[in-house]
């Protein structure tokens, strides 16, 4: 079971919160309605993120730093519950302080949704990752402390907010910490934050109207769930040997210094594309390498999480703004580097301009009114190969000023030596990777089934991909 921390034992009542005007109930937009009908015990549409520090962090200020924090993210203490004429809505909820489990490095992880009584304990270990986020708020916490190091990973539920929303709460939950601290005096500052920006988030993501005829809303549906269901996508191929247990988080990862990272950024410039251009080119061809003759027939597909937030979006709280953007290949087409990277880089410019996007938030939106999304969603087959998130440095996508030494947040108590996570994994999807750079490093983050992958498989898997990142003297 999650440990609460004493500090945090009460329950917040409301008018320890904000006065959040008539944002909540909120209904819940199309794009948070889309995770939590791809939401499952199995596959649960979350994600982690690790934070990994040197020094000490002080268990009663942390707390206090979370209550304020979460206070700034309101959908991170919400529950979806039904609304007016049944339909989903976002509310506070009664408890809204997400548990921490606090403990000595080593100690395994803790989840805190407990089994029916039905339940066995078998069952227990596997959906223990699982959040309701009906009856629970969309966050979680473990702190893991030796004498001179913290490692902080929190678990998000996908319909509460996003990778870039996830790190705006993680840059907040730090200020709101080192504001406390001495050696941070006049060195935090918190930027504006303003909840009403979400209720307008779902009609700036889309461009079809609510007054738009009902066909042209079907029309828009069938097209986008065709090119999801109707394309024979290759999933990875399972290892030869099913794990024993399964591994929460389960996360692996590789790490490139900075000489590594420059050598990666100048192969890719020089043929006219970007870093994410060249991860992208080089995951497909790991996929192939990987399946071999395994269904090689189909297409091998990568799902690209598109973030939809633009100048203006600075003041909105942690939130989903992000689109399933999805680029497809056959095997056949992975051998030229060249041409490749070129089809690749037409693709993410489609992305750039932002017309894949919309179309996907148009169709989840008329699906969602049409009740064709649960539908959609429960399709028994691979939607995507792999999924490929590029962080950048998650630091910049703090709203907030924080003190960093050397590219990283640091003061006298405490480094933040680094931002690591992975996007979720659904069904059928047997891979998510995320690359990261911080601190002059980057860092390639990867999780697989846990159902079909050890850990040893995942970081060959990873490995693969890696060493495609480098010339063959420097891999």
């Amino acid at each position: 079971m999650l440990m609460r921390s004493e500090s945090a034992d009460a329950c917040v009542i409301e008018s320890d919160l904000p006065n959040y005007g008539r944002t909540f109930p909120m209904y819940v937009p199309a794009i948070d309605w889309y995770f939590l009908c791809d939401d499952s015990r199995e596959y649960p549409m979350s994600f982690y993120l690790d934070l990994d520090f040197t020094g000490t962090i002080d268990q009663e200020k942390f707390s206090l730093a979370l209550r304020e924090a979460l206070s700034r993210h309101p959908l991170l203490m919400c529950v979806i519950q039904p609304g007016k004429q049944d339909l989903p809505c976002w509310t506070l909820a009664q408890d809204p302080m997400p548990t921490i489990d606090w403990a000595d490095e080593g100690v395994p992880f803790g989840y805190g949704d407990a089994p029916n009584e039905s339940s066995s304990e078998s069952e227990v270990g596997l959906d223990g990752d699982f959040i309701d986020i009906r009856r629970t708020p969309g966050l979680r916490i473990w702190v893991r402390e030796s004498s001179d190091s913290v490692r902080m990973t929190l678990q998000f539920h996908h319909s509460a907010c996003d990778g870039t929303g996830a790190y705006r709460f993680v840059g907040d939950l730090l200020a709101c910490y080192m504001q406390q601290l001495p050696s941070c005096n006049n060195k935090v500052e918190l930027g504006d934050f303003d909840p009403a920006l979400l209720k307008v988030r779902a009609a700036k993501m889309r461009s079809i109207r609510s007054i738009d005829s009902e066909l042209k809303k079907l029309s828009v549906a069938l097209k986008e769930a065709w090119h999801h269901v109707g394309t024979r996508v290759s999933p990875l191929k399972a290892p030869d040997s099913k794990p024993q247990t399964k591994t929460l988080p389960g996360i692996v990862k590789r790490v490139f210094s900075a000489d590594e990272l420059s050598s990666m950024r100048h192969q890719a410039t020089d043929q006219g594309a970007t870093l994410n251009d060249w991860y992208l080119c080089k995951l497909f061809q790991a996929a192939r390498d990987w399946n071999g003759r395994y269904r090689h027939n189909g297409k091998l597909r990568l799902l690209v999480p598109a973030d939809m937030r633009d100048g203006n979006d600075f003041a909105i709280p942690a939130c989903n703004m992000t689109a399933c953007t999805f680029i497809t290949r056959r095997a056949s087409e992975l051998n030229d580097d060249k041409k490749l990277l070129d089809s690749i880089r037409a693709d993410t410019l489609q992305i750039k301009q932002g017309h894949p996007q919309r179309a996907f938030v148009n169709a989840i939106t008329s699906a969602m009114q049409g009740s064709m999304l649960p539908w959609i969603m429960n399709k028994n087959k691979c939607m995507a190969t792999a999924v490929l998130s590029n962080a950048g440095d998650p630091s910049r996508r703090f709203t907030c000023k924080l003190p960093k030494r050397r590219g990283k947040v640091s003061c006298d108590e405490f480094t933040l030596e680094s931002i690591t996570g992975v996007p979720p994994l659904r069904r059928h999807t047997r891979s998510t990777l995320s690359v990261s750079s911080y601190g002059r490093q980057l860092v390639a983050s990867m999780r697989c089934d846990p159902y079909l992958f050890s850990q040893g498989d995942s970081q060959r898997l990873l490995d693969l991909f890696c060493d495609r990142l480098l010339p063959a003297n420097e891999s």
